[in-house]
This record gives structure tokens, sequence and C-alpha cells, in this order.
């Protein structure tokens, strides 16, 4: 006999879908949006409009439609999904986007940056998200660890924030733009901004995460664009092959070990030992030949 599923209690009523009752969470001083979170659908959303004293200027409306036609492209797990475009009572047209349970990068790293193997795997989420957004020909420009959430549960990584990014498919916002402190050193002279630049703010990024990923931010951040990594593909594999750096470093630690204690006992004993120390020989090359 199959048993059903079902409630222990009997489901309460939906809750009242009610797009008045917003909260607000964060207002941008240097900016020109706010962001709310609410509910619609029985599902909680942020929306993304502009500051009262922008709401009716022609030219920040078209900023915030552009951001929306960019962002609204790129679906991907590391990227916040935009869910539609919406008008709000009271904030006029907005961006509705899904709700991240999380907080900041930066916030992140200072819990658990200790933890090496885990912040690799972040940073690997991080630059593998990049790596799609660049496929679907779109330069962030604002890169950094404000604009990077990392869930609650899971540690799951979300870039947010296309307000300052480009495509080809988009005549506007082509003017150079961007945070100081995370800009690549073409973009602050006035050049133009392309994949490269966006490397250069992963690279500051990396940097924050610890001395086990120096090597590669001081790769990401040369002055020079042309001695950057020319893909974000190519920084993850080199975070990837950290992880492996650092398992063979283990190998050889551990190699030596065995070969200091067979000599040792070989030394003291000729006879039963010779036979030990090619035993561990062997077991050392076959333990190298599986970590690489």
């Amino acid at each position: 006999m199959i048993e059903s599923s079902s409630y222990f209690v009997q489901p309460g009523p939906l809750p009242k879908v009610d797009e008045a009752a917003l909260e607000l969470i964060h207002e941008s001083e240097g900016g020109h949006c706010l962001l709310l979170k609410g509910h619609r659908n029985d599902r909680v959303v942020v929306y993304k409009a502009l500051r009262s004293q922008f709401r009716n200027d022609p030219v920040y409306q078209r900023m915030l439609r552009r951001e929306y036609e960019i962002a609204r492209s790129l679906k991907h797990p590391g990227v916040c999904e935009v869910l539609g475009w919406i008008t709000l009572p009271g904030y006029g047209d907005s961006i509705e986007m899904e709700w991240v349970d999380g907080c900041s990068l930066g916030e992140w790293l200072a819990r658990n940056g200790s933890d090496v193997k885990l912040t690799r795997r972040v940073l690997i989420d991080i630059t593998d998200a990049l790596a799609y957004i660049h496929r679907k020909q779109v330069i962030h420009k604002d890169l950094k660890p404000e604009n990077i959430l990392v869930t609650r549960f899971g540690d799951h990584v979300k870039i947010i924030d296309f307000g300052l990014s480009d495509t080809d498919s988009i005549l506007t916002g082509k003017d150079p733009a961007g945070t100081f402190n995370y800009a690549a050193p073409e973009v602050l002279a006035g050049g133009v901004a392309d994949e490269r630049s966006d490397i250069y703010s992963l690279g500051k990024i990396i940097g924050q995460a610890g001395p086990a990923f120096s090597r590669i931010a001081r790769r990401c951040t040369v002055a020079d664009p042309a001695r950057r990594p020319s893909s974000a593909e190519l920084v993850a594999a080199s975070l990837a092959d950290g992880s492996k750096a650092e398992a063979l470093k283990w190998v050889a630690f551990a190699a030596i070990a065995v070969i200091a204690l067979a000599t040792w006992l070989y030394l003291r004993d000729k006879g039963s030992a010779g036979q030990l120390f090619m035993d561990a020989v062997q077991q050392v090359r076959q333990s190298t030949t599986t970590s690489l």
C-alpha cells in the first residue's frame, strides 16, 4: 500500500499580496537608486527604483531601463535573477529581482576567510559567473565585494548591480565608470573598459581573500591589460590549479617523511628494512602519479 503525503496541520491561507507594503533596505547616498523588499505572487522579491529626486528625470529613467535590459539577458546561478519590469505605486518604474538571503562577499570573507578550501570554491564560483557574463558580451564595470552576495545556506554566489554595465547591443553608457579602488588603470585614465578591466577588478577582490591567493591576484592586477589573463576562464583554471598544487605539496611532504623514516630504518637494520625502503619509494611514486 502506498502512503500519501500531506501537511500535518491544516495549511493556512495564502498571504495577501500587497505591492504597497514595501520595506526600504538600501538607498544609495551617492547614486540614483534605492532597493525595496516586498512580496508578489507568494514570493519574496526586491525592487530597484529611482530615488525621488531622479524619478521624473528621463536620463535616469533610461539608465534604469538600460540596466534592466542588460540584466534580464543573464540567466546563470551565479547572477542575481531579474524577474521583470513593474510600476510600483509611489515609486514608479522598477526592476523586480530575486531576493538573496545572504551577505556581501566582504562580510563573508571576514567570517570565513580562514577556510582556504571554502574560499577557493567561492572565488571559483565568482569567476565562473563572470566568465558567463563575458560570454554574453556584457562587461560588468563595477565588480567589487559589495556587488557580490553569498547566500546564507550553501555559500552560493550571486553577482548583482548591473547599473554601470555595458554591452555592444546598447548604445548608451559607454563612458568610463566604476568604483575607484577597484577600477582598472585604463578605465581611470578615461579608456574603454573590456573583459580585462573586469579581470583587474576581480584580481583586487581575490587579493582580499588572503595570502593563499596573492599570486593570482598579482597576475590579474598588473597595470598593462595585455599582461593580465585574457579571460575569466583562465583565472578560474589558475584557482583550480592552486587547489591541486596544495594537494601536491602535502603529497611531497608525506613522501619526504616516508623516505626519511625508511632511510633511518635501513641504516638501523640493513636487513629487513631494505625492502621496506623500496616499498616506501614505490608508494610515494604511486601517490604522486595519482595526485597529478
